[in-house]
């Protein structure tokens, strides 16, 4: 089995000093998978920032954040090149008014956001990930990783 052709990997950020501005990835079509998860990965957090999820029924949400969701992350267990930095706690429940990502609990860790794209509103099926223009520098990255419902050589682009 090719983890290629049965999991879609969709780029959501790029390896980045994020500073003042706000950092918002692409829209991602989860009408695509049974299942997706978007991996955010930080470095040196020096101040709070939000990350809020933003579900729609367009691709255009990217550029027009308006309906903000309430989602699910689990916690990397440790810091970067730790034991156990490859577990992840129990999930917890985020509000629709989003994350705050503080360095004591997030500093060199990997979150897993989790949406189920069933759970979604009726006609929504665009997300997009948006972190605050606060809390500056903020050294991040992420992909996302959905199980498609299209699974072959060549899957759809979620893009």
């Amino acid at each position: 089995m090719r983890l290629s052709e049965t999991l879609a990997f969709v780029p959501l950020f790029e390896p980045k000093d994020k500073g003042a501005s706000a950092y918002v990835s692409d829209a991602v079509d989860l009408s695509l998978f049974n299942s997706f998860s978007a991996f955010l990965s930080f470095g040196a957090i020096t101040a709070d920032s939000v990350v809020t999820v933003y579900g729609d029924a367009t691709s255009a949400l990217a550029t027009a954040l308006t309906t903000a969701i309430a989602f699910k992350y689990r916690l990397s267990a440790a810091d970067y090149k730790v034991a156990l930095s490859d577990q992840w706690g129990d999930p917890v429940t985020v509000a629709a008014t989003g994350l705050t990502l503080t360095a004591a609990s997030f500093d060199h860790r990997t979150i897993a956001i989790e949406i189920d794209p069933d759970t979604l509103a009726s006609g929504a099926r665009w997300i997009a990930i948006n972190f605050s223009s606060v809390g500056n520098p903020l050294l991040m990255s992420g992909i996302g990783i959905g199980r498609s419902r299209y699974p072959g050589h060549l899957i759809p682009s979620a893009l």
